[in-house]
């Protein structure tokens, strides 16, 4: 397409100047012939106007020549920034960083077990067991890797921009006082339309990025609107923003969390985001034990957790590899649960994903579903067994996420049945206040004083 254009505009050069040439001479025969004539005043000023006209044309078409290559590497360079496909390669290699600094061995570490070799033949076979465990952890490493990078040719292989829907905007976009320094119109397959424009403004004017979403959503004809933690103002400064299509439903969470006895801190750890495909993500990880040592390995857990998906790992593969970190990083066994919830904002699906977590309650407008598993957590073991749940979800109903300590605290054989009437009996809209509820009720039960960290997470889910 770049050599098309640099043919055209090496054509309409010859044009301009071909044109100016007939001009400059079409007025020096004109002076010559009316000299004696009374239009000649006339004949003159039209003559130079066109020469003017000409030259001024003829001048643009050289200039433009002259910073073509500049424009095409400051091009490139917009394509390097806003192409979604290296985004993604990017956000893939920072999480491959943070998953190898995760599996790294401390200083030291080698030489203490060394000594311990020198024990007998028990601590040597149990050395031995252990480094056959981290190979096969690094092994399935290896093909979790080949997998999210064949998944990554795949995701630029389905790339479609529209060159014709891109030149629309740009028009429409200048005529808002904008300047348009890059514009890719994108939809993968069975995926929304995408929109990334770096724009700045002339003359040191704002102009508010919603009204962008407004003008974009005429142009496609489906609504628009930024996405998530966009800049509300375009400036004189160049920016760039990304434009998703409107999801059909928003959600809002509460929480609550309640600390084992006498310690200071809750081991358990959640996390709620939404990405930028329309997908909300609700996790929730109990560490092993209580105390400080609980929270930083559920808290490593959601960080992990959080980076991968982020980076566009499915929660399949994300797990495996917090799996196998949590095996490798440290000598002593340590696990965490993995609870997580996944939204779909456009369609009202829910996808929960449970390693060794507690029991999921959705409410309904009469009832109470729920969602168990027998799974053992994340840490245990090299095989995960990974259980998927999906559920349809409607406006005004209510994801319930518990830690075991809120289950633990409810008489037993009767946890889940207890639950139920406790979430039916409580009719609020508001998730905080249902969480608060539950978790209230649940300390009655423990006389006020929680013999296990408990936390309750809450989502709403609504029709826009």
């Amino acid at each position: 397409m770049r050599q098309d254009e640099e043919q055209k505009g090496t054509g309409y050069r010859w044009i301009y100047g071909i044109t100016a040439g007939i001009c400059v001479a079409a007025m020096q025969i004109g002076v010559g012939l009316l000299q004696v004539q009374g239009q000649f005043v006339i004949l003159m000023g039209l003559a130079q106007g066109t020469l003017v006209c000409s030259l001024t044309i003829l001048c643009g078409g050289m200039l433009e020549w002259l910073f073509a290559p500049l424009r095409a590497a400051d091009e490139e360079e917009g394509d390097l920034i806003l192409h979604p496909a290296r985004e993604r390669i990017r956000e893939y290699e920072l999480a491959f960083q943070t998953l190898a600094g995760s599996f790294s061995i401390p200083k030291g570490g080698m030489v203490r077990q060394q000594a311990a070799l020198d024990m007998g033949d028990k601590i040597e076979l149990l050395w031995n067991t252990r480094m056959e465990e981290n190979r096969e952890a690094v092994s399935q490493q290896l093909l979790e890797m080949a997998h999210i990078m064949g998944d990554t040719a795949e995701h630029v292989w389905e790339l479609r921009t529209d060159e014709r829907m891109e030149d629309v905007l740009r028009g429409r976009l200048r005529s808002m006082g904008l300047q348009v320094h890059a514009v890719l119109v994108y939809e993968e397959e069975n995926r929304k339309k995408e929109v990334y424009l770096t724009l700045s403004t002339r003359r040191r004017k704002c102009v508010a990025v919603k009204d962008v979403a407004s003008a974009i959503s005429q142009i496609l004809d489906k609504p628009m609107m930024p996405a998530r933690d966009s800049r509300s103002f375009v400036s004189g400064e160049r920016s760039t923003v990304l434009f998703l299509e409107r999801t059909n439903f928003e959600v809002m969470y509460g929480v609550k969390k309640a600390v084992k006895g006498k310690e200071q801190i809750s081991g358990d750890n959640f996390s709620v985001y939404t990405r930028k495909e329309g997908q909300l993500l609700a996790s929730l990880s109990d560490g092993m034990g209580s105390g400080i040592k609980a929270y930083r390995e559920s808290e490593r857990v959601i960080d992990l957790l959080e980076q991968f998906l982020e980076a566009g790992f499915t929660k399949e593969t994300a797990v495996r590899m917090i799996n196998s970190a949590l095996l490798i990083h440290s000598d002593a066994q340590t696990f965490s649960t993995i609870d997580m919830c996944s939204i779909n904002l456009y369609s009202g699906v829910c996808e929960f994903l449970k390693v060794g977590a507690s029991t999921t309650f959705i409410r309904r407008e009469h009832q109470v579903d729920t969602i168990s598993s027998t799974s053992l957590p994340a840490g245990v073991f090299h095989q995960l067994d990974l259980e998927n749940v999906s559920r349809k979800l409607y406006d005004g109903d209510m994801v319930i996420m518990v830690t075991d300590g809120v289950l633990d605290a409810l008489p037993a054989g009767q946890q889940e049945e207890l639950m139920k009437q406790l979430i039916l009996e409580y009719d609020s809209d508001s998730p905080q206040e249902v969480a608060e509820h539950i978790l209230s009720c649940a300390l009655e039960y423990e006389q006020r004083n929680p013999s296990d960290d408990m936390t309750v997470l809450a989502l709403g889910l609504w029709k826009r």
